[in-house]
């Protein structure tokens, strides 16, 4: 009978210890998937300091001439445009190892989208050719865009 008083009092401290060890486990998951987010985050910045982009921004005068297009920093600010582009998970997207091959889809589906509409849609009026050169453009810079996309990004995940 003490046998079996004695093995109901250790099992609650056995499940005790089994608890905390799984929790230990998660929290150990938990922090080696945060290490990983950040080190791959690290890796573009680093990227971005090794190919020179911000030099090169500031060779190109790009600042300049947003601001003489009328955007500025400030108006940047103001709009809460950084914020948006956090909250919509556009920085992790940036990290994705995906997303370069994800863009040269896209561009492939644009532009086999810019051809089908030329011939898909006839030649009878003036409208209609209107309609697939604007359509053809419309799709064909978002190609152009999308691929583009994918070769900056691409090389600034490069290690």
């Amino acid at each position: 009978m003490a046998l079996a008083m004695q093995k109901r009092a250790v099992a609650p401290a056995r499940a005790a210890r089994r608890a905390s060890v799984s929790v230990v486990a998660r929290a150990s998951t938990a922090a080696k998937q945060s290490t990983k987010n950040s080190a791959t985050g690290l890796t573009v910045l680093a990227r971005i300091e090794e190919l020179g982009l911000l030099s090169k921004v500031e060779e190109l005068g790009l600042l300049s001439k947003l601001e003489s297009s009328g955007l500025t920093l400030s108006q940047i600010e103001k709009s809460g445009l950084l914020s948006k582009a956090e909250k919509a998970g556009i920085l992790t997207l940036v990290a994705d190892k995906g997303t370069p091959g994800l863009l040269s889809t896209v561009g492939l589906v644009a532009a086999a989208g810019a051809a089908a509409l030329v011939f898909a849609v006839p030649d009878d009026t003036p409208a209609l050719v209107a309609a697939q050169a604007v359509g053809a453009a419309g799709l064909g810079a978002a190609a152009v865009a999308a691929f583009v996309g994918s070769n900056i990004l691409g090389s600034l995940q490069k290690v």
